[in-house]
């Protein structure tokens, strides 16, 4: 288990508030750039084996200040979890993008372009939860897709520019079912920094703040690939989350046969142990 540097960092969580959903979650989810904590001296925050700690983010990064990489497409596999009601509406997003994490090592500033593409849950009472499968472009909000799924179903989903990928950028987005042999895909142009790809567990956001984390027990990411190669994400960060609302996410170490990790859920912030995949 991770012990985190600063303990009042969970006091100022536990007093904040999370945003209502009214009526289905769909419409009003967006997924935001990385939102990191800071120490007293006003670094990134990390914890003791160096996992970045942020509000919304549980996962791997590959910035190009470390690989010195741009990236022009990502791949990910992973099973859609399910969700269950703890007292409080609350969502959860898995996904594979490029952008949005740390310009460098001080995460100042935050790259604000983000392409990306994958599935969400959202628990809104205990007896009616949503799955479904979205892409989003930063700054708009997201965009449901008509590819259905549900807890179990094997998802892979990746994302490629074309050409020399400069100027009016051609985006190939697509998502496959692996478990219903269902597909979609959509082409999209649109400016990105190129400055990192992500492999993500979230906490997503609305006009109101961040979302309460939901309950997703574990989530496993394999198969994890940038460039049109396997991502060795040890050369990149770890990601934890500290949602404002009380709740974790953990991450455990990569495994390097399956090219993946698992995300571990935590009621409060007390980070789960996670083993890899």
């Amino acid at each position: 288990m991770r012990l985190l540097l600063i303990c009042a960092l969970t006091v100022a969580i536990a007093g904040a508030s999370s945003p209502a959903i009214a009526g289905p979650a769909r419409p009003r989810v967006k997924h935001a750039p990385i939102k990191v904590y800071r120490d007293e001296k006003g670094d990134p925050l990390r914890t003791i084996d160096g996992a970045l700690v942020n509000q919304i983010w549980s996962g791997y990064a590959l910035p190009e200040f470390e690989t010195g990489n741009l990236y022009t497409s990502a791949q990910a596999t992973w099973t859609v979890p399910a969700v269950s009601y703890e007292g409080v509406e609350a969502l959860s997003a898995s996904w594979v993008g490029i952008g949005g994490f740390c310009e460098n090592s001080e995460c100042d500033p935050v790259d604000q372009t983000l392409i990306q593409l994958g599935t969400a849950q959202a628990a809104l009472t205990a007896k009616k939860t949503e799955y479904w499968a979205w892409y989003e472009m930063l700054p708009k909000f997201s965009i449901p897709t008509k590819l259905k799924v549900k807890p179990g179903d094997v998802i892979t989903a990746s994302l490629s520019c074309a050409g020399i990928c400069t100027g009016k950028q051609k985006w190939t987005l697509s998502m496959t079912n692996e478990t219903t042999g269902k597909s979609w895909h959509k082409h999209v142009t649109y400016k990105s920094s190129k400055l990192s790809a992500e492999w993500i567990e979230e906490a997503p956001s609305s006009r109101g703040g961040v979302f309460p984390l939901a309950d997703f027990g574990t989530a496993t990411f394999t198969q994890s690939m940038a460039n049109a190669a396997s991502a060795d994400l040890s050369t990149g960060d770890s990601l934890i989350m500290e949602d404002p609302n009380g709740q974790s996410s953990n991450v455990s170490a990569p495994n390097l046969t399956e090219n993946g990790f698992n995300a571990c859920f935590s009621p409060d912030s007390t980070l789960a142990t996670c083993d890899s995949p």
